[in-house]
């Protein structure tokens, strides 16, 4: 078992992003988001997963479900986002990542989607982590300050280095 507490990931909320433009059917969406999109490269969700999160949004109150009946086929919902959702989406997007390993899926997601439904949103989000990024460097700096034990500077050299590489990234991103 790892040492690590289960942090609780809030990536599901990205799949609000797709419900902005235009309400959506579960199964039309997940197929639109695995066929047509490049979303999968960041988070690959399996179907039952998918429905999964839909259910959760709906729980929380992000999304609204309309039963449409079905002539041909079973009845199915329709999926709005409500003011509820749209304002958690928009809080999400611009809120920055709080961990270094979070920048891999996570934040790549919240890029995504503000690339495809928020363009207005990417500057602040970029901005924002850039802030946290500095901030997990000036942390980093903090614990060289007394260390002694090579392997330990080793380790603090090593995240500083992939906290430069990641702000050097977020200076590529285009808004």
């Amino acid at each position: 078992m790892s040492p690590r507490t289960k942090i609780e990931s809030s990536l599901y909320y990205s799949l609000l992003g797709f419900f902005i433009n235009k309400p959506s059917y579960g199964y039309e969406l997940y197929k639109y988001i695995s066929k047509e999109t490049s979303f999968f490269n960041i988070w690959y969700l399996k179907q039952s997963q998918f429905y999964g999160f839909l259910e959760r949004l709906f729980n929380e109150g992000f999304l609204s479900p309309k039963l449409i009946e079905g002539e041909q086929y079973p009845d199915r919902k329709l999926f709005t986002i409500t003011d509820a959702g749209i304002q958690q989406l928009e809080n999400w997007i611009t809120t920055p990542v709080k961990r270094g390993r979070e920048m891999r899926q996570e934040f790549i997601a919240k890029l995504f989607i503000a690339q495809n439904f928020y363009e207005e949103k990417i500057e602040l989000l970029v901005e924002n982590q850039m802030n946290v990024c500095h901030q997990w460097l000036d942390e980093q700096d903090l614990c060289l300050i007394n260390e002694k034990d090579h392997f330990q500077i080793l380790l603090i050299n090593y995240r500083k280095k992939q906290i430069q590489a990641m702000l050097e990234w977020l200076k590529q991103i285009n808004f």
